[in-house]
């Protein structure tokens, strides 16, 4: 073997060494709780987003719920316990979602109620307008009636 086959050779090693460090259990937890602490604050803001949403204040609770297992979750990540993280981040995401369609709900609701007002302003105003209507064919008939009577009588 030369010189330098036995040097690339333990270069090829030693990298391999380094390597086989960079992908030891340790570094991989470090990598899966900076992951998990990316994702809560991820959720995090997205609450925010979530209570800038909600306009009509729909969803307090559930939005206090979801904050207190994001902090459930943080807690846990401290711990180390990353298993535990996952299972309480699932949860938050689903709560996430389940506030999104509350807060869709509660804006259609409105909206009905909106239009179900305008519905019924009409429908007034039309009745309104039925009404005059029936009072004027009378006042006419009434005013005819009267002609007819004047032209039919001597004067």
């Amino acid at each position: 073997m030369t010189a330098r086959s036995g040097r690339s050779l333990r270069i090829f090693f030693a990298a391999a060494i380094c390597a086989a460090f960079a992908a030891s259990p340790r570094a991989g937890l470090a990598g899966e709780e900076d992951d998990l602490q990316r994702e809560i604050d991820n959720q995090r803001v997205s609450v925010a987003d979530l209570e800038r949403l909600d306009e009509l204040k729909a969803t307090g609770d559930e939005i206090t719920q979801l904050r207190s297992w994001l902090d459930e979750a943080w807690s846990l990540r401290s711990k180390h316990e990353y298993d535990q993280v996952r299972e309480v981040l699932e949860r938050t995401r689903k709560q996430a979602d389940l506030i999104r369609a509350k807060i869709t709900a509660s804006k259609l609701r409105a909206q009905a109620a909106t239009r179900e007002n305008a519905l019924a302003d009409v429908r007034a105003k039309i009745a309104r307008n039925k009404k005059a209507l029936a009072d004027t064919m009378k006042k006419k008939k009434a005013l005819e009636t009267e002609k007819v009577s004047d032209k039919g009588s001597p004067q």
